[in-house]
């Protein structure tokens, strides 16, 4: 009898229970974890000095050669640059480098291009990223570390406007041993002038290549190139982001 009252109570006790939880008066709760405030990143104004590739993954890079003969081909290669000083000593460069945007780059591979000149002064080699390169903000100069071999063939860059228009800058000749940190000044008059700012109508990179010397003689060609950067100017580009002459 005693144990029949008591399912009959346990019965009662369990339907109260179950109509409370349903009417919302009894809430539970997940135990939730704590909530962490995301890092605020400072908005960028001034002279920044961009990361294009630091080459690390550059399996996807590709490159034509003028010149039919020999092997022209792209590879990713274990190294970094090592830099000389005066006294003829190597430089330890850093393995890791922080750039201003927060993005920490490693520096374990180079591109590697090989080609072959044949026609003195007229064969050329062009090493071209999967797409072009969209520079933010107003580029005033770009910097590669390249790897010489003490030919005298010339280092160019090649940029589109938005109009299309091609333009190949001199970067310098390769006539040195060794690793060099090679760069250009962005020409005035190329059109990236503040009445573009708000159009999105920045400069694109094609491409690198390489022109052959007239007075080298012909032959099989390497060259090596790393942590390919751009200093761009931001002032113009931090006014109001949602509103835009585009329409």
């Amino acid at each position: 009898m005693k144990g029949e009252v008591r399912s009959v109570i346990l019965a009662v006790l369990i339907g109260l229970m179950c109509v409370l939880v349903g009417s919302g008066n009894i809430n539970v709760h997940a135990q939730e974890a704590p909530k962490t405030a995301a890092p605020e990143k400072k908005q960028q104004t001034g002279l920044v000095e961009d990361w294009l590739n630091d080459f690390e993954a550059c399996e996807d890079w590709r490159a034509s050669s003028t010149c039919p003969l020999g092997d022209t081909k792209i590879r990713k290669i274990p190294g970094k640059p090592r830099p000389v000083d005066d006294t003829g000593k190597t430089v330890e460069y850093p393995n890791e480098i922080t750039d201003d945007n927060g993005i920490t780059h490693k520096s374990e591979f180079v591109l590697g291009v090989k080609t072959y000149f044949a026609d003195r002064g007229f064969d050329r080699v062009e090493a071209f990223p999967p797409n072009e390169y969209i520079i933010r903000g107003k580029a005033k100069e770009i910097k590669v570390w390249a790897l010489g071999r003490k030919f005298r063939h010339t280092l160019f860059v090649k940029l589109r406007d938005y109009r299309g228009n091609l333009y190949k800058i001199k970067i310098g000749r390769m006539d040195f041993w060794g690793w060099k940190e090679m760069s250009v000044i962005i020409p005035g008059w190329l059109p990236q002038s503040a009445s573009y700012a708000m159009l999105d109508r920045n400069l694109h990179f094609v491409s690198f290549f390489v022109e052959s010397d007239t007075f080298e003689v012909p032959g099989t060609f390497y060259f090596y190139l790393d942590n390919f950067r751009v200093i761009t100017d931001l002032s113009e580009f931090t006014g109001d982001q949602y509103i835009k002459d585009t329409w």
